[in-house]
């Protein structure tokens, strides 16, 4: 058993140097009850891609957390194969800012996100210390 988004079918092709990209086959496991693929399904890829090209510019171990992030949705989706790119665009010794965009395998935009991530010191951390 791997970690959610594994489980979910989303994989990393790229995460260096404050890139990351992440795609997904859409399956029945990805569809809402209205027959086209859950909001939720799109902002965990985008956060997770968001949160892994922070990790790409921090040296080994340490790590980050979601502050906050908003996402625009533009269009559904039935089918086919989803792919999230995500950029730094900024970062201090304690935060970042990143950008990421949704598109299908006809690399139509589906949705956008940003978000603004807490470095922290460590990889993982306590309940209490996210505080």
């Amino acid at each position: 058993m791997g970690d959610f988004t594994t489980e979910i079918g989303i994989t990393t092709t790229r995460s260096e140097d404050g890139q990351c990209v992440m795609e997904c086959p859409v399956t029945t496991l990805h569809m809402s009850t209205a027959d086209r693929v859950h909001g939720g399904v799109f902002f965990t890829m985008l956060d997770t891609a968001m949160g892994r090209a922070v990790i790409s510019k921090l040296p080994e171990g340490r790590g980050c957390a979601t502050l906050e992030a908003k996402i625009n949705y533009f269009r559904p989706v039935q089918a086919g194969l989803l792919r999230a790119e995500a950029n730094v665009v900024t970062m201090t010794r304690r935060t970042a800012f990143v950008e990421a965009t949704l598109t299908d395998e006809e690399e139509r935009v589906i949705c956008r996100a940003s978000g603004t991530f807490m470095l922290t010191d460590t990889y993982t951390q306590a309940e209490r210390e996210r505080v």
